[in-house]
């Protein structure tokens, strides 16, 4: 198609904000639901009510996000503008979401809702702009591929700083105090949010800026019902966001679950910095070999082994998980396996984009691009509330004395629902058919058509 490489200086650059936001977001992954139950206290089933209804609002909020991206252009370009204002509204209510002020549990639990809502609406915007700038970034399959690549492996670094950073800087800054640790580290990591997402909006300057020639409605403007199609009508599009879904229930399951294992399985909560540090070296690992392998076998070989490969270390685990030292190794695996696959998301989805222009002649790539992170958000939104119900369900108490049968009941948890959540992506991955020639083709013919319509490129 005769476009130059991307400078790796934009490469790097795109890929800073993914540090920088998974700090902040690590955090309310891992330890929030720890944070309701112990440190504010609130009731184990409360918080899974907490997190359902605020993970809820969430996940809708994605497409809505997303359709407002796709018919908006701000002063600094359609997408390049969000990663400027949306992060400092995310950052104050990141911080809001690990308060603990003096009111009643009600009036907490509501507030502590409504700010996981506002902050994660407000994540939303920044984080599917910065996603649909690979459309403006990535004019080949091998830029695109890269992007993708090195946008998962800098979470992979991000992973690394957090396990070994968050739970000593919770000592140090709170002083004893676990709550204003928390408060203090989730804020450091909100700041800095705010500056990796500004450092990669200076970066791209030279790619995507405000273009009052550019047409937001036409062969890119689509209504309520088209946004619905592009979802359900396109058929490769929904199998990965149904592959993807089952895939981060089972990753963020897990994850939300460490500070309890640790505590109560390990009986030591400082061994979650070990086992933190050494899970996110798999997730490097694999992110590593993730664009030889796709270079190799292809995007949907890839996946396939990605979801066996998560499979068998989930069964193990529950096997064998009970040592600390085997579930550490095998949660490293598992993490192995989960990366070679969302390292390749955003490629994945902007062929599904690709697919949905093809088929329907409508340009819907920030629309579609958004629905990336719509796996996230419902694999964060079931996995919380698995562990709020799942807790309530096995009597758990924070002053309760743990018991063989507990231990055995927290390893089911842990394992077994991760596993029927891979076997159930590996299944589902089988059907999805847009390859690496066929999707060649697509670009090609779709350069053509956008040349045609004077809709310019994506």
């Amino acid at each position: 198609m005769g476009e130059k490489k991307l400078p790796n200086k934009v490469v790097f650059g795109y890929g800073v904000a993914d540090f920088t936001f998974n700090l902040m977001m690590m955090g309310a992954v891992t330890y929030y639901a720890y944070f309701l139950t112990d440190i504010v206290m609130i009731n184990a089933a409360i918080a899974g009510i907490i997190l359902l209804i605020a993970r809820i609002g969430d996940a809708i909020s994605v497409p809505l996000s997303g359709a407002i991206i796709q018919k908006t252009q701000l002063k600094w370009g359609q997408f390049r503008s969000w990663l400027l204002v949306a992060p400092p509204i995310t950052g104050l209510f990141f911080i809001l979401m690990f308060t603990n002020f003096n009111m009643s549990v009600t009036a907490k639990a509501i507030f502590l809702c409504v700010a996981y809502t506002i902050g994660h609406i407000s994540v939303n915007f920044a984080f599917n702009g910065h996603l649909a700038l690979i459309s403006v970034l990535g004019k080949t399959p091998l830029d695109r591929v890269n992007l993708s690549t090195k946008k998962a492996q800098f979470q992979t670094f991000s992973g690394v700083a957090f396990a070994l950073l968050f739970m000593p800087l919770v000592g140090i800054l709170g002083s004893g105090n676990e709550a204003t640790g928390f408060l203090y580290t989730v804020a450091l990591f909100a700041v800095l949010q705010i500056l990796g997402y500004w450092y990669t909006f200076k970066i791209t300057k030279d790619y995507e800026s405000y273009d009052s020639n550019k047409k937001l409605d036409g062969t890119t403007g689509l209504t309520a019902g088209e946004m619905i199609k592009q979802i359900f009508g396109n058929s490769q599009l929904l199998i990965i966001m149904l592959v993807d879904s089952f895939r981060t229930t089972a990753m963020f399951g897990i994850i939300g679950l460490l500070s309890y294992y640790f505590v109560y399985i390990a009986g030591n909560l400082n061994l979650i910095t070990v086992g933190m540090f050494v899970g996110t070296l798999g997730t490097f690992v694999g992110s590593l070999f993730a664009p030889a392998v796709a270079k190799r076998i292809g995007k949907k070989n890839t996946y396939i082994l990605s979801c066996s490969i998560s499979l068998i270390a989930y069964m193990l685990m529950r096997l064998l998980g009970q040592n600390y030292v085997v579930f550490i190794g095998l949660s490293a695996l598992g993490n192995i396996g989960i990366i070679l696959s969302m390292a390749l998301g955003p490629a994945v989805y902007m062929d599904a984009a690709e697919y949905g222009f093809y088929k329907t002649g409508k340009d819907s790539t920030a629309f579609i691009m958004s629905m990336l992170s719509m796996p996230i958000k419902i694999g964060v939104a079931l996995s919380g509330a698995a562990i709020g119900f799942g807790l309530a369900a096995i009597g758990y108490d924070p002053t309760v004395a743990v018991t063989p049968t507990f231990l055995s009941s927290m390893m089911n948890v842990i394992a077994l629902i991760p596993a029927g959540c891979a076997l159930v992506s590996l299944i589902l991955v089988f059907f999805y058919k847009l390859d690496e020639k066929t999707m060649q083709m697509y670009m090609e013919k779709n350069a053509v058509t956008r040349a045609e319509s004077g809709a310019g490129e994506v």
